[in-house]
């Protein structure tokens, strides 16, 4: 009889222990398929999902369109993010009115701030989301563009100072260029690089040099004008 009563409580016991098992293997099943799953589309930016009219491609928010969610866009999109000119209206109330790139304040634009008793214009230009300008002049300006150069020009850092480098596509050796400065900044050239130092900014540079296209077989000759307007530790790479 003692047996009989073990062997029923054991069997219960088994099957409980069975039951429990099968429910937390759904609920991780559960929990990993959720964690898994990803927000694909028609809206990727995660404070803007919910509610969105507008134009799609392959699934995905594309053209003009709004989005409503914890914050609010309305304006461009492209695959599923705001990019190009819109206007973005967070859940505190504050209203950006400018460029996107891939979501991000990228560009020229204005935040309206809202302040418990008034509101604050902050104008200028951002990258990647931040702040860097507090005026309508652009950081830098690219002109009389001939050949196949294409340039790369960004911010380093703090500092009053300009490096160009000038790289061939096919060799990819640092090559020699004529470059005629506008403005205040002492040269210094060091392993093909041209490093302007204790710089009065605005900067112009009128730049020409020739190079190999990027088959290597012909040269091609190619100028550009860049103004830096701000400043910084500019770094400039010229390559076709």
């Amino acid at each position: 009889m003692c047996f009989s009563r073990w062997n029923y409580a054991y069997a219960s016991m088994r099957n409980d222990m069975k039951r429990f098992i099968v429910l937390s293997v759904i609920v991780c099943v559960f929990s990993v398929t959720g964690l898994c799953q990803s927000n694909d589309g028609p809206v990727l930016k995660k404070e803007l999902v919910g509610k969105y009219e507008g134009g799609l491609r392959h699934g995905l928010a594309q053209g003009k369109g709004i989005a409503i969610g914890q914050d609010t866009y309305t304006g461009n999109f492209r695959k599923g993010l705001p990019s190009g000119e819109g206007t973005y209206t967070d859940s505190e109330g504050n209203i950006y009115k400018g460029s996107f790139v891939k979501g991000n304040k990228e560009g020229k634009g204005v935040l309206i701030i809202r302040g418990p008793e008034k509101e604050m214009k902050l104008k200028g230009y951002w990258k990647s989301d931040k702040y860097i300008g507090n005026d309508d002049d652009p950081q830098y300006e690219v002109s009389n563009k001939t050949g196949s150069v294409t340039p790369r020009i960004f911010n380093a850092g703090v500092g009053n100072k300009v490096e160009i480098t000038i790289i061939d596509p096919v060799t990819i050796d640092y090559i020699p260029g004529y470059i005629a400065l506008k403005g205040q900044a002492s040269l210094r050239t060091t392993f093909g690089r041209y490093y302007y130092e204790d710089a009065t900014f605005p900067l112009e540079f009128d730049i020409r040099y020739d190079c190999n296209n990027k088959l290597g077989t012909s040269t091609t000759s190619n100028t550009i004008r860049i103004k830096i307007n701000k400043p910084g530790y500019w770094v400039v790479i010229l390559k076709n």
